[in-house]
């Protein structure tokens, strides 16, 4: 692409304020090699996605998500649909989506990727047809990690996870689902229900080994519950995507699933918490929908 125009939306209290920390460096950076870029600092949840929207409409090419998934999250919902193209420059606690591109965990190799990478067009998941994913919505003990992990000041990256993890593993109560995909239906007590786009999410967790972010599916991982030390000696398995062997573990790819449950459900979509819709909802693949820069 001739003269990119680039749009950094940057997020610094991303990985409990590494994103801050490295930011001076990424301008220098971004300086050092003539970047022409515009930049803007998120200040609210889901600021993100207004303002990818206008710095698109402003005739930016590239928008930059700098910081977590959650970053990421919000400005894929706001290129989502244009002809603008995502990159990232990973500042997050988890930085899972990176796991699935290729994109370098280094900032520095970040920029590299920034003005020398290719575009890839991947995958979305997408909930009742309104928000979007790119890792995955979870539902369950992934997602109250995820809130644990976000209240946390001095753990960071995959150890403040497994932390969380561990911790939950001792007192999250199992809950019911109904799950309707195409042609197959299923009910069960669950301590995760996980809806994936990519193969990894809460840091490193490979809850859906199967996942391609370009296979045109959503994979539906269903964990259901175990006596609490047969929890910890499954969190392991779990987190190398050995699981898929249990018996209690049930596994679909689908283009949608239809969901329902008479409790309260938390969730997270890309590591951030997240609302569901009241009563039963709906999960499904939007494929080939965003254009990534990878390297």
């Amino acid at each position: 692409m001739e003269n990119p125009k680039y749009f950094l939306i940057v997020n610094l209290i991303a990985g409990q304020g590494r994103c801050k920390q490295i930011f001076p460096a990424v301008q220098k950076e971004l300086d050092r090699h003539h970047v022409n870029y515009d930049l803007h600092y998120t200040n609210e949840p889901e600021e993100a996605t207004d303002v990818a929207r206008m710095g698109i409409e402003a005739g930016f090419t590239h928008i930059v998500a700098m910081g977590g998934d959650g970053t990421v999250n919000e400005v894929a919902n706001g290129v989502v649909g244009s002809d603008a193209v995502l990159a990232v420059i990973p500042a997050g606690s988890g930085n899972d989506f990176i796991h699935m591109t290729g994109i370098p965990s280094d900032f520095h190799k970040a920029i590299e990727v920034l003005l020398h990478g290719h575009e890839r067009t991947i995958d979305l998941g997408r909930v009742d047809d309104s928000r979007y994913f790119v890792n995955g919505l979870g539902i369950g003990i992934d997602a109250q990690v995820a809130r644990d992990v976000l209240k946390m000041e001095r753990l960071r990256g995959a150890i403040a996870y497994l932390y969380a993890a561990v911790k939950e593993v001792l007192r999250f109560p199992a809950f019911p689902v109904k799950l309707t995909g195409s042609g197959w239906s299923e009910e069960k007590k669950c301590l995760s229900l996980g809806f994936a786009n990519g193969k990894y999410c809460g840091g490193g967790f490979k809850l859906a080994p199967l996942a391609e972010i370009d296979d045109g599916k959503i994979d539906i991982g269903a964990i259901g519950d175990f006596p609490k030390l047969e929890r910890f000696i499954r969190l392991p398995q779990v987190r190398k995507g050995e699981h898929l062997k249990l018996s209690r573990v049930s596994y679909h790819q689908d283009v949608k699933v239809t969901v329902s449950s008479e409790a309260k459900l938390t969730a997270h979509i890309d590591g951030e918490p997240y609302k569901l819709p009241a009563g039963e909802f709906s999960v499904n693949v939007v494929p080939n929908v965003l254009r990534v820069l990878v390297p």
